[in-house]
């Protein structure tokens, strides 16, 4: 016998939307850090863009904090499809 589940109201409430949350940047250095402890990540040419989401509107940042969903719309459509009341999400974009 199949039971239907019943969808729960989401956790939290509304509030304003977040705006721009300042980025890590990476700093250059001499030499590599070792250890098992240790991850890294190489950095690729392209844009690294911040997309904000919450109460259905969409917004994406790069790291100087300029509004540029216009120039995303590609990420911001697909970060709109998340199926989250509300996140805030960093994504490495080459639209």
């Amino acid at each position: 016998m199949a039971v239907q589940r019943t969808k729960q109201e989401p956790i939290g409430t509304k509030t304003l939307f977040p705006g721009f949350i300042a980025a890590a940047l990476a700093s250059p250095i001499d030499r590599v850090t070792t250890g098992s402890r240790w991850l890294h990540e190489i950095e690729f040419d392209g844009y690294r863009v911040q997309v904000l989401l919450a109460n259905e509107e969409v917004k994406t940042y790069p790291r100087r904090g300029n509004d540029w969903t216009t120039r995303f719309k590609k990420v911001a459509n697909y970060a709109y499809h998340i199926t989250a009341s509300s996140a805030a999400k960093t994504a490495a974009a080459g639209v």
